[in-house]
């Protein structure tokens, strides 16, 4: 199934998913030394329950993989169980469980990492969350990769959290139909949002939920000037 853009892909076949699961491996635990208790040091594959009913992400050069990207919905059962207390879903109550997705797992090869597959991945997720309809994308991260999703238009709207494998971690939303924020911060993802409708019932609930985050909207472009960042996520990925 080929979405997608830039050549991304979703893994069909338990071939494409094992060579994820290797991949993943490869990147976390061989080059990184994080422990995970899922992973399988036998086979050398990094796989969790949460991949089960995931949709996986990824991108190949030459049968290669050099990037992936995992995302679950919010009606999967064991995806929202596990995501409940980290995100405090709670206060998302008031919209079904299908306007809701997470985001996990994204990772790019060591010699491609100041390329744009990290932006090609996520904008192939948006892609999808949107023929979905999905309204909130959810994801976390080490405190020193927040401007990364930042510039792709996530907002942090609560405090940080310990994960007992990864450590201190921030949680971020993703408000996915506010193409004002996506436009005034140069997210990766306007192009796709521009071309779409866009409803601000979500955009209008998460500020009047939020409002702290409404004061930060305005200094992140000016913040994210920096060369690395706006190579990582060129405004015109698709």
């Amino acid at each position: 199934m080929s979405l997608l853009n830039q050549g991304i892909k979703v893994a069909q076949t338990d071939a494409e998913r094992d060579a994820i699961y290797r991949f993943r491996y490869q990147v976390y635990i061989e080059e990184m030394g994080k422990a995970y208790r899922h992973a399988d040091h036998e086979r050398k594959r990094l796989s969790d329950p949460l991949d089960e009913d995931a949709t996986l992400f990824y991108f190949a050069r030459e049968d290669e993989i050099l990037g992936t990207l995992r995302i679950n919905w919010g009606e999967e059962l064991t995806a929202f169980s596990t995501f409940a207390k980290s995100f405090n879903l709670t206060l998302f109550n008031s919209f079904p469980t299908t306007s809701i997705s997470f985001c996990s797992r994204l990772m790019v090869h060591k010699d491609h990492r100041y390329s744009a597959i990290a932006a090609h991945l996520s904008t192939a997720a948006y892609q999808l969350g949107r023929d979905r309809g999905v309204q909130f994308n959810f994801v976390h991260c080490v405190p020193r990769l927040l401007r990364l999703f930042e510039r792709m238009g996530f907002r942090q709207y609560k405090q940080h959290f310990q994960d007992a494998e990864v450590g201190e971690q921030v949680p971020l939303v993703l408000v996915v139909e506010d193409i004002e924020h996506l436009r005034a911060i140069g997210s990766p993802f306007v192009t796709i949002a521009s071309a779409l409708p866009n409803n601000n019932r979500t955009s209008l609930w998460f500020a009047n939920q939020f409002p702290a985050t409404q004061t930060r909207h305005s200094k992140i472009k000016e913040t994210l000037n920096d060369y690395a960042l706006d190579h990582l996520l060129p405004t015109t990925a698709t």
